[in-house]
């Protein structure tokens, strides 16, 4: 689940419930009580942020204005993963968010949040059209190849990425490149051609980048602990970075399930870090098991009554962990696959078919594996569990 181009990390929100029509068990409206009560803390805005809003409230025509607005509610989304920011982009943008040939600017903006949506069509519809306009984007062309990558148009994401090596730093380019290089069963060399590009020179927020692909590279490569190291290297550099928190927690839930609620504590307000801190402390009995449990329940039956399906992944995360439901939570693994085919959902797909002893149902994962010669560890293991993937297809 994805923001696009540098910003790769998506915001993700994930629990289960325990009945099977997820709309039919949306959470109770909370009134408070007292007109006092304080229901949620919103931080300040910046003085340039007001002074911005008001020029555009002045000037409601200027989309420059508003494109810059929309921009740094984005990134505040990135940053924090929390959608909420997704919403004011999209509200400042609304004099132009329908228009079929909106300005250019407009068009990046609108697809980056399609693409965090998991609106994928409407997105790669809003790159294709304005790369037409102005090929030499190279944030439409990250963008592009995160799209691409994340619904399996593989050639598109390569053709996306090449069209930065005049463009970008080697770096950005190597990124770009590399868990398309790792897919197609390269993933040593993928590692070690972006280790050697990344430079203590390099921007914080492309070393960023870099630096947790190098930690998903190495997850594929089996050697966790060198994956723990650059995951912990992201985190240093940015403490709120949501992905590399998640992916670093995944690492340690297995073996250790107090050090990643530990990890995980205080980040509660980030759904996709509430949902593993749930497991955690479920798994390492906790005494925040109950509460987070019950909070990832009502958070996920007000997605539900949103009729939002952004968060099949971590749903079924949660239903395998917390539920003990395999068999739900390959439901929700197997239509989630149908909206993205990254290794992080061949994997979720493997692990809920071998538990829920159903070898059938991991046929289009070893289908995708064979096809493309995806090597990663973890989903090796599971698969082995279900069916050979090796033989005759």
């Amino acid at each position: 689940m994805t923001f696009g181009g540098i910003a790769l990390a998506a915001a993700v929100t994930a629990a289960a419930l325990a009945a099977p029509n997820r709309a039919s068990a949306a959470a109770r409206t909370y009134v408070p009580r007292d007109a006092a009560t304080i229901v949620a803390h919103v931080p300040p805005r910046e003085p340039r942020e007001v002074a911005e809003r008001q020029a555009l409230a002045a000037a409601p025509e200027r989309v420059e204005i508003a494109v810059e607005i929309a921009r740094g509610e984005i990134e505040r989304a990135r940053r924090f993963s929390d959608p909420r920011h997704l919403g004011r982009a999209q509200a400042t943008l609304a004099r132009w968010w329908h228009l079929h040939d909106p300005p250019a600017d407009v068009l990046l903006l609108r697809a980056t949040i399609h693409q965090t949506l998991h609106h994928f069509d409407a997105a790669r519809a809003d790159l294709d059209r304005l790369i037409a306009l102005r090929p030499t984007d190279v944030q439409a062309q990250l963008t592009r190849a995160v799209v691409a990558t994340v619904t399996g148009d593989y050639a598109a994401a390569r053709e996306s990425c090449a069209a930065l090596r005049d463009r970008a730093a080697p770096v950005v380019v190597l990124t770009c490149q590399a868990p398309l290089d790792a897919l197609n069963g390269d993933v040593d060399g993928a590692y070690r051609r972006l280790a050697g590009a990344v430079a203590a020179r390099t921007p914080a927020s492309v070393r960023t980048w870099a630096l947790t692909t190098l930690g998903e590279l190495a997850i594929q490569q089996g050697n966790e602990p060198l994956a723990a190291e650059h995951l912990r290297a992201v985190l240093a550099l940015d403490p709120v970075d949501g992905y590399a928190r998640a992916a670093l927690a995944d690492i340690l839930l297995p073996a250790a399930p107090g050090e990643a609620s530990a990890l995980l504590a205080g980040f509660e307000a980030i759904d996709s870090l509430l949902v593993r801190r749930a497991i955690a402390e479920v798994r390492s009995n906790g005494p925040d098991a109950q509460r987070l449990v019950r909070v990832m329940r009502e958070r996920i039956a007000a997605a539900a009554a949103r009729e939002d399906r952004v968060h099949l992944r971590e749903e079924a995360m949660f239903a395998l962990a917390v539920d003990s439901d395999p068999d739900r939570a390959l439901d929700l693994a197997r239509r989630n696959w149908d909206i993205q085919k990254e290794l992080a959902d061949a994997r979720l797909l493997a692990e809920a078919a071998a538990l829920a002893r159903r070898p059938d149902a991991v046929a289009p994962v070893i289908a995708w594996v064979r096809h493309h010669g995806v090597r990663d560890a973890r989903l090796e293991r599971w698969l082995t569990l279900d069916a050979p993937i090796g033989g005759t297809p």
